[in-house]
């Protein structure tokens, strides 16, 4: 059950995800799972992604955003099979009903056309849009993607040993996940103290989300009393967050909280989050170890693929062509 009386999600030290010793694993996986019962957020640090890189890609993403509609035009996601590429205010509907007013930039797992799941036309896979003339975007967000990546893989260690399942549980179902990195812009406040959602109350669909944020203030999560809490940048931390998926897949033992984005400075927000989701044939239901006599499954099992592709349909306006295959 969420905390009532939290006022700001917890710390989660990774450092001994990579020591190799199992007690070290445990203490990582138990304060995990704590997190994840009490607030669904927790920041973590000691991730293993450098501060140079996370703010190379900041200022990438920057740079992304400053250029002419014209040329964002140029890679818009409605133009893609793939999912890939510009999406502008209001395409995405995080509430499922109004428009956010945020930007945003897709990439994702990139695949060549001759790959058997390209060839599928499986919705999610595919190769990405890179921007012209911005000569060190590529290279820059491919690293940051791969290390993000292997922090989402790092992570399912202690998710799986939270849970009480072994190990490489969660492993065998992300061989080639539904993993996207999505670059976020939300616009400065309006005049007179206007209130501007630049993404509406919800919770995020898949399994878990990691945020890597700048110093602009707006992520805010919501308690179980109704209040809405800040959650700031802090230097060299990223936030993670569960899921509607992870929800399913635990029975209600780590529930997706429900969180916005509203942005009051006078300056940009940007943001970056990675959502490590499973392969797309990946079935999911309730975990034996969340599930007994008293506490019965609560979730038919669903397949990640078809469930996802749904989600998006309702919640923007750019999943057309991969959504007809």
């Amino acid at each position: 059950m969420l905390n009532s009386l939290i006022n700001r999600p917890p710390l989660v030290d990774l450092a001994g995800l990579r020591t190799g010793k199992p007690r070290a694993l445990y203490s990582v996986a138990s304060a995990v799972r704590d997190a994840c019962r009490t607030s669904g957020f927790f920041y973590i640090v000691n991730h293993g992604i450098s501060s140079d890189l996370q703010q190379c890609v900041l200022q990438e993403a920057q740079k992304l955003f400053r250029i002419s509609f014209r040329k964002k035009n140029l890679m818009d996601i409605k133009k893609s099979d793939y999912m890939r590429g510009y999406f502008g205010k209001g395409e995405d509907k995080s509430d499922g009903v109004n428009g956010d007013i945020k930007e945003g930039f897709d990439l994702g797992l990139d695949l060549p056309p001759t790959d058997p799941l390209v060839q599928a036309r499986l919705p999610f896979y595919g190769p990405n849009i890179w921007p012209e003339k911005l000569p060190k975007f590529r290279e820059t967000l491919s690293c940051y993607y791969d290390h993000m990546v292997k922090l989402g893989l790092n992570l399912l260690r202690a998710f799986s040993v939270s849970l009480g399942v072994a190990e490489p549980y969660f492993g065998q179902h992300f061989i080639k996940p539904i993993a996207q990195l999505r670059l976020l812009r939300y616009p400065p406040s309006a005049p007179g103290n206007v209130l501007r959602v630049g993404a509406g109350e919800h919770t995020d669909f898949g399994w878990i989300t990691i945020v890597m944020q700048d110093q602009t203030d707006g992520l805010e999560i919501k308690n179980a009393n109704g209040k809405w809490i800040s959650v700031p940048g802090i230097r060299d931390s990223m936030v993670v967050n569960v899921g509607d998926l992870m929800q399913r897949w635990t029975n209600d033992e780590y529930p997706a909280t429900m969180h916005r984005v509203i942005n009051r400075a006078d300056t940009f927000r940007h943001s970056v989050a990675f959502f490590m989701d499973p392969d797309y044939h990946t079935r999911v239901e309730c975990l034996s170890s969340c599930t007994s006599t008293d506490r019965p499954a609560r979730y038919a099992p669903i397949v990640v693929g078809n469930y996802m592709r749904e989600r998006f349909k309702q919640t923007t306006t750019f999943l057309k062509q991969a959504a007809s295959v």
